[in-house]
This record gives structure tokens, sequence and C-alpha cells, in this order.
């Protein structure tokens, strides 16, 4: 009996701590060793971000103040983050001081600066330090901006969620064409879990151009609004980028509340359209504002919510190919045609729906381009990603597909169960080994607690079997002795 005991509370010590590592992993999403994050400051109207280190202000234009991080010395930098092609630096220092300055999310082989700063070095493939060394009030701007040889072209794509290897599949493939940098509008990760976010982090650390990003409706679940910010920003902002004008908005509410996007954000995006009147504007959002699709059911999410757990759970995995994927409000949805009309915008690239379609209304091209690894479940739906060729003129797009699951609806959903249980390995790697270890140890102690039971049965069958084995051998003996 005390043995039984024993192997009792071994068990409910092991669960115990696999529990509390697990929820320490889960909780605990540092980005890396030494970074410790700031709250938000940016300014959308000015791409402003402003920063007080100890009297002395340092500010981004077309970029954010991340955190601070040290090194293996303890030598503390700010970790700057870049929104834009062409980020500016401006400083105003209060004492003397030597500033350590990081640059994340710019390309070190296309990215330069006139303006004198120190020690400046590539830390990795898209982050880049350096020092400025200043005295005391004195004021010092570094304006970088691409070199010659910066390929002009871009790429566009959606919905990567827990399509791990499409996704990585397309990593590569960008790190081979080397645009000038990539954007993602949207669905990021399937959940706002840090754990997902994490693994999302990891596999973009291996893209060796820029990376900007919008808020799709599976990046703010869970909570994930908060990690979105720490790791990529602000949820609306725009930049220049040669002739262009680059407008990111945040609709991810629209998959679940009455209203896409926020009043505040409205005045902003007009605001913004005024100003960029003499460029060609392309504006990525996620959530479309009109549903291209023919015979689709509205989407009664934003009532369902009033709903039971169990009935909220199952309306989150059900968001599938033929529901409404568009603006619930349908006035909202004219008001933001109609904004993209008034201000000739060029063309508005959206995700949400896992396919592609490109459309036209009010004279603005709509693109559609949801492929880039969440589970295609309509027939003739591709994985694929866009490359848009930027020239002074005009630009124009290329599909490039991807190997994508046979086009028989049966066969997709095959293809989309397979990947939500490789992405929940990935995604819940130490729960899953945690619970299978904890399986073996139950069933090693049920068979260890009934062992009076089947011992002398399996002591019988191996008897048994050594027995029938031992008379084959000798029957064959005998019959090859025969002959």
């Amino acid at each position: 009996m005390r043995k039984k005991w024993l192997v009792l509370i071994l068990l409910v010590i092991g669960l115990g701590v696999t529990s509390a590592f697990i929820l320490h992993s889960y909780k605990n999403f540092k980005v890396q060793q030494g970074f410790v994050p700031l709250p938000l400051s940016f300014d959308p109207y000015t791409s402003v971000s402003t920063y007080d280190w100890n009297g002395n202000m340092v500010s981004i234009e077309g970029g954010f103040v991340k955190g601070k991080i040290a090194d293996n010395s303890n030598q503390e930098s700010l970790l700057l983050r870049s929104l834009s092609p062409t980020p500016v630096v401006s400083f105003k220092s209060g004492i003397k001081k030597s500033y350590g300055i990081r640059l994340e999310n710019v390309n070190p082989a296309m990215i330069k600066t006139r303006d004198q700063i120190g020690n400046l070095k590539a830390i990795d493939p898209h982050t880049i330090s350096f020092t400025v060394d200043l005295q005391a009030n004195q004021l010092k701007t570094i304006k970088f901006e691409l070199s010659a040889q910066e390929n002009p072209e871009v790429i566009m794509l959606g919905d990567n969620r827990n399509g791990y290897g499409t996704f990585s599949n397309i990593i590569d493939q960008v790190n081979a064409i080397k645009p000038a940098f990539v954007v993602d509008n949207g669905d990021l990760v399937y959940g706002g879990e840090p754990n997902r976010y994490r693994l999302f982090y990891e596999t973009v650390s291996k893209l060796q151009v820029p990376l900007y990003t919008t808020l799709g409706n599976h990046d703010i679940r869970e909570n994930g609004l908060p990690i979105y910010t720490e790791l990529f920003g602000p949820a609306y902002y725009s930049f220049d980028y040669l002739k262009n004008h680059f407008i990111f908005l945040d609709s991810s509410r629209g998959w679940t509340e009455k209203t896409a996007i926020s009043p505040e954000q409205y005045r902003w995006l007009e605001a913004d359209l005024q100003n960029a009147q003499d460029k060609r504007i392309f504006v990525v959002s996620h959530i479309p504002p009109t549903d291209p699709r023919a015979n689709v059911t509205p989407n009664t999410y934003p009532e369902s919510q009033k709903t039971g757990v169990l009935q909220k759970l199952m309306n989150k995995l059900s968001g599938t190919s033929d529901i409404d994927h568009a603006f619930n409000d349908k006035a909202e949805a004219k008001k933001f045609e109609d904004l993209m009309t008034k201000y000739k915008v060029d063309t508005v690239f959206l995700s949400h729906i896992h396919s592609f379609f490109s459309f036209v209304r009010g004279n603005v091209r709509y693109i559609i381009t949801g492929g880039a690894g969440a589970e295609l479940l309509s027939e003739g739906s591709e994985y694929h990603y866009i490359r848009v060729h930027i020239t002074d003129d005009e630009n124009y797009l290329e599909i490039v597909e991807l190997p994508s699951p046979p086009n028989q609806i049966i066969d997709r959903y095959w293809a989309a169960a397979q990947l939500f249980l490789s992405s929940t390995y990935k995604e819940y790697s130490s729960l899953v080994l945690a619970i299978g270890l904890f399986l073996v140890l139950i069933l090693g102690w049920i068979l260890w607690v009934l062992r009076l039971k089947w011992w002398p049965f399996l002591k019988k069958l191996g008897r048994w079997i050594y027995e029938v084995a031992k008379l084959s051998i000798l029957k064959y003996k005998e019959i090859v002795r025969n002959k």
C-alpha cells in the first residue's frame, strides 16, 4: 500500500513541476536576452516615436522606440524598430553622452547614411548597431536611405497563421528574390498566445529584408494585441517609398464586432490620404470591406458572442469558406470604399479570405491575397504570394503559387487537419510532450497497481510462446531428417 501511495505522490509532483514549467514558458516571452520593452509611444500623424533617455531625447521618424537591450558586457543600448524604408533618428542631448543604438527591421546590405556615426555594424540580417557621441545640449539627426542597388520590388502576402511549412518556403524564396521589403497583411498567428507569437517571431527572424505588418482578427485573439504591440508597434501607420505611399490599417475587429475601423483611425486615414495626393497610394489592411464571392452566408459572429463558452469555441473553429468575410456593417463598407475612390487610391491589399481575388470598385483595384500558409478549404484556392513590381509610371503583379492540396474538398479538409495537428505540436511542443510523459507515467502506475492480475497471465503467455517455439523447432528438425 505504501508503494502505491509513493508512486501516486511522485506522479503528482511530476505533474506539478511540468505544469509550472509549461505555465512559465507560456506566459514569459522574452524577445531576446537582455531586452526590456518600453511602453509604445508613437504619433501616427507624424510617424514619430520619442523616448526620454535619462534627460536625453531620442526620436525616430518612421519607426518606434521598442526597448532597452544590454549586451554581454552590460552595455545598454536603445532598440529602435523601423516602420519605413528610410527612417530618421534624432538626438537632443542634455549631457555629454555616447549613445548606443540598435536599429532593427532594416537590411544592413541595402541601407546607408551620409551622416557621421561611429562603429556602424550589422548584428544580424535585419539589425544594425551604431554609436553617436554628443556634447551637452547638442542636436543631431541621422537620415537613413536605401542604396542604389536596392530592388524596388515588394512582396505581399497574408494569412500565414499556422502554416509554418508553406510560410518558411515563402521566406526562403523571398530571401532569394531580395525585394525592398515584405508586407504581411494580417493573421500572423492562429491565436495571440505568447508561444504562438514566439514561434512566428522565430520564423520571420530568418527574413533578410524588412517586414511590415498589420493586424488580423486571429492576432488579437487571447489578448494578443499587447504582444503584437511589443513586437511590431502601432496598429496603424504609413510611410513613403520612392514615389509611392503605403498606408497600414487595423481592421482586426471587423470579424467579431460591428465596426471594423475605429472613428479615430478614420480621422487619421483621411488626413493621411490628403497629404499623400502627390504620390501613388497603396492601402494595406486585413478584412475586406466587401466579400467578392457570391452566395456567402451572413456572418453572425458578433451576435453569437452572447452565447455560452462551448458555442464561442465552436464559432472560433468554424470561420470557414462560406461565411461572409467582409465588414459586418455594410454602411461602413461603403464609407471605406468611397474614401478609397475619393482619394484615388491605386490598390488596396487585403487578406482574411484564404484565396486570391482581384476586383475593381469605384476605379480602385482591390487585391485579396490570403494564401501564405493557413488552411485552404475552398476549391480552386492555392498557396501563393504576390510580387509587386514597381516602376516610376506603374506597378504590376506577379502571383507565385506554391505546392497546395489537391483540388478536391475532402483532400483540402484532410490537409487542413494535418496542418492543425502539426502546428499544434509546434506551438505547444512542451505541452504535448508533457501530456505524453504524464500519460506514460499514468499507464505505468496502472500497470504497477494491477501487476498481480496481469503479470501471472503474462508469464503463462510467455511460457506458452516458448513451448510452441521449442516444439516447432523440434518438428522442423524431425521433418528435415526424414527427407
